[in-house]
């Protein structure tokens, strides 16, 4: 008997089912899948064809995925970036919506940096479209994707670094050019108050340095530059007679032109101020010394009307001292670097709560920032 041709009665009575094939999507709604879809996924799918591959990498395909990122709601494509205090050569990442959400502990996973660092401390200079400006030492500037591991170490602007009191940097994206562009801010004091920058401007699409217009309307602050609308912003102090006073420049990288930003009413007393982005907006965090800290947010940019004080946080047992804001929830609580920690702030229950984020071995926190994953590369 041949056994290949045995058909048992039940198998002879089951009805043939047609060989299903693959739909055959039309290439417009495969890219709008794939542009909605997170980095580890992308870069896998990377290796399904050579077609793909060349999608996924072009410039137009990561602008789409970028602007999908940006609008999610529910922070899918959000991260944090962490620099331990006790690990300073170290970069640790987690998801933003596991700290937000999720139960502690969260555990954040070990960035294995593809450069040998040959410095003690890796700091944040800034952070735009996913994409980190890192210092080592005094001058030694890293852009690096932490989503993608790419990274391109810059040249040196050739300033005499003997000459300076001290260089401060932003980083921002100059969209007209699509460039990526790092300022460099050198100042010296002549004498007394009088404050004297250099100023040098990078070009990762040239990769080269130049100097521009050096900025003489005050003493500019040695935090570094925070990226909003354009153009990159930094505190100054400039004076008036006797006394001085706290001011806000910005530079547009398009034009390289400086501005003012008017400031809101902070209030009577002492205070220091610092910079920062939450929502998009340009932020102003105004430290009222172990009273309260104020978060002032330009809800529209340019328009004195739009400062809106978002949150005032008092100051108690449990939080003292400078702290940063991170990012606000759509439930208000708000994330603040505070010391060498992370914790949410409720701002309706006034409670806060520190976060227990696990980075293998390091403990306390030196450098942290949100970011949103994306596959915008440092090398154009």
């Amino acid at each position: 008997m041949n056994m290949q041709n045995h058909q048992s009665p039940e198998s002879s009575l089951l009805p043939e089912v047609p060989k299903q094939q693959l739909p055959n999507l039309p290439q417009e709604l495969i890219v709008d899948i794939l542009t909605r879809l997170p980095i580890k996924s992308l870069l896998k799918f990377r290796c399904v064809s050579k077609t793909w591959l060349s999608l996924i990498s072009s410039p137009h395909f990561i602008k789409s995925h970028l602007m999908n990122s940006t609008k999610s709601n529910n922070h899918a494509h959000h991260s944090l970036l962490l620099a331990p205090i006790d690990a300073p050569t170290e970069l640790y990442t987690c998801s933003l919506y596991s700290v937000l959400y999720e139960k502690s502990p969260v555990n954040a996973f070990k960035i294995q940096l593809p450069w040998q660092s040959m410095y003690p401390r890796l700091s944040f200079v800034g952070c735009c479209n996913g994409m980190f400006c890192l210092s080592e030492g005094h001058d030694n500037l890293i852009l690096l994707n932490p989503s993608t591991r790419k990274y391109k170490i810059l040249p040196n602007s050739g300033v005499d670094l003997r000459k300076f009191r001290y260089l401060t940097y932003g980083f921002g994206y100059d969209e007209s050019n699509d460039d990526y562009k790092v300022v460099e801010v050198g100042c010296f004091c002549r004498y007394g108050m009088n404050y004297q920058t250099v100023v040098n401007i990078y070009s990762l699409r040239t990769n080269s340095w130049r100097r521009i217009q050096d900025y003489q309307g005050g003493f500019i602050s040695s935090c570094s530059g925070v990226f909003v609308n354009g153009a990159i912003h930094w505190l100054v102090v400039s004076r008036d007679g006797s006394s001085f006073s706290w001011g806000v420049v910005s530079l547009n990288l398009a034009t390289e032109n400086y501005g003012e930003i008017i400031q809101p009413n902070y209030g009577k007393g002492n205070f220091d101020l610092s910079l920062g982005v939450l929502e998009g907006c340009l932020c102003v965090f105004c430290n009222h010394y172990e009273i309260q800290l104020d978060v002032w947010v330009m809800k529209e940019y340019g328009v004195k009307e739009s400062w809106t004080k978002l949150v005032n946080i008092p100051y108690s047992a449990s939080f003292k001292g400078r702290a940063l804001p991170l990012f606000v929830s759509e439930t208000g609580e708000v994330l603040l670097k505070h010391d060498y920690c992370l914790m949410l702030y409720n701002r309706t229950d006034n409670v806060f709560m520190n976060l227990d984020i696990r980075m293998l071995g390091a403990n306390l926190t030196g450098v942290a920032s949100t970011y949103i994953e994306s596959m915008v590369s440092p090398q154009l």
